[in-house]
């Protein structure tokens, strides 16, 4: 049974708006690691795939998954030019839509496969996360500034852009329809959010994080796009919702280990 748009429309919002306070709030209380690992929940892209595998053709939804996979690295672009001006201006996100603009020209002259999106989505990921290393800082505790109301009603706005990129992205074909998908506009509600919020440093630092936190979701459009000729839409999409979310549980069990080292270590230094 076809659901209403209205109802289409409001798991478009609502899921975006989850993703960019639940980011948010768990850099806040639980650090910029394992706040950038659950940045890699398919929360955005889930749900648009979802109505996109329902209302294409089979070879349609695994051309936009492939194409989606290769636009994660312009992602890291996106992440990079942020991480890049962070520290010198708020105004930051310019500098971030400028490299996703520039990256995403020239990937979608990529033709679509996943094991070439795969590749060079995690060259991208290897060469943003080396480069944003420099511009990390120390930082302590979180402490945030703005009302609870404010995050919400940001993530709210994240998700009425989601919804309508989303609902034009199929006329557009499917290279472009998966780089539309797959633009970080929860990306951008989250690193503006998190910059006024908690300062730059931990949004650095989270979106350091989240440059491989994104993980998921290439394990998500990766998954999506090999499975869908052979097994269809439902078991296609079933795997790949799986493969993204098994990523992120080894991406945050990884950064809770961490998080939980690091004092162990620190106090081992400080008694010699």
């Amino acid at each position: 049974m076809s659901l209403g748009p209205e109802i289409e429309l409001s798991v478009r919002i609502l899921a975006t708006a989850a993703i960019v306070v639940g980011v948010t709030l768990a850099a806040e209380h639980l650090g910029p690691k394992l706040g950038g690992a659950l940045a890699g929940l398919p929360i955005v892209i889930g749900p648009a795939f979802f109505f996109l595998v329902r209302d294409q053709s089979v070879a349609f939804s695994a051309d936009a998954a492939a194409a989606a996979l290769t636009s994660l690295a312009a992602t890291q672009a996106f992440l990079l030019g942020y991480v890049a001006v962070a520290e010198r201006s708020r105004a930051a996100i310019g500098a971030a839509v400028v490299a996703w603009l520039l990256a995403a020209s020239l990937l979608s002259l990529v033709p679509a496969s996943p094991w070439l999106g795969l590749a060079i989505f995690t060259a991208s990921m290897l060469a943003a996360r080396f480069l944003a290393t420099r511009f990390l800082r120390p930082h302590g505790p979180a402490r945030a500034g703005g009302s609870f109301l404010s995050l919400v009603l940001r993530g709210l706005a994240a998700g009425l852009l989601v919804a309508a990129v989303t609902l034009a992205a199929d006329r557009l074909g499917p290279v472009w329809a998966g780089f539309l998908i797959a633009y970080p506009i929860g990306m951008t509600v989250i690193s503006v959010t998190l910059h006024q919020r908690l300062g730059s440093a931990i949004a650095v630092a989270t979106l350091r994080a989240t440059m491989l936190g994104i993980a998921s979701l290439a394990a998500f459009a990766f998954v999506l796009a090999l499975a869908l000729p052979p097994l269809g839409p439902t078991a296609a999409f079933a795997a790949a919702l799986a493969a993204s979310v098994l990523v992120t549980m080894v991406l945050v069990a990884l950064a809770a280990r961490l998080a939980r080292d690091r004092p162990a270590r620190a106090g081992s230094g400080d008694g010699q």
